[in-house]
């Protein structure tokens, strides 16, 4: 059962990652555009039906909370990773050290994470906008995370204690 819980959660980060690479957003697109929009509109499908299934057992089960908050960042990283590809795609000097699309999964991790080495950064008013608005995104949803998770490990520790209350008066 957990085996397959951290299987799909695998598949849903592959198809994402997959979508990521695949979409055709450079202003010059190469190496078949046409295909990469045929696979990148496949995989979103793929992703669509595993996101919908996904967040179903996440509401049918408390205790998948946490999937659906690990596909939840996972999306925001994509998202925001995305974002600063196309802004150095289209606007080179926005992002200095931004060049593919690797580089944009990196820069926006090391944004999420704070940890920020200054090799790729933001060097334009809109970069640097846009990454303020990463920032207070990042705050708010890791804040909302923690709550969750709180709740929920409450909850868990409640049912484990009314369990061995009941068993403690038999």
């Amino acid at each position: 059962m957990q085996a397959a819980r951290w299987v799909r959660l695998g598949v849903i980060a592959v198809l994402v990652l997959t979508l990521y690479f695949t979409v055709p957003v450079e202003s010059d697109p190469r190496g078949g555009p046409l295909l990469r929009a045929f696979l990148a509109t496949t995989v979103l499908a793929l992703l669509a039906a595993a996101v919908v299934l996904q967040v179903r057992l996440s509401i049918d089960n408390e205790d998948r909370h946490l999937d659906g908050l690990i596909v939840a960042i996972l999306m925001v990283w994509i998202v925001f990773s995305m974002a600063f590809y196309i802004l150095a795609d289209h606007q080179p000097h926005q992002v200095s050290g931004l060049h593919t699309k690797l580089d944009s999964l990196y820069f926006a991790a090391t944004t999420m994470l704070t940890i920020g080495y200054g090799d790729i950064h933001a060097e334009g008013q809109l970069a640097r906008g846009m990454v303020l608005v990463q920032m207070l995104f990042d705050v708010v949803f890791v804040a909302i995370a923690v709550g969750t998770l709180t709740t929920q490990m409450r909850n868990r520790v409640s049912r484990n204690q009314a369990l061995k209350g009941r068993r403690d008066t038999k």
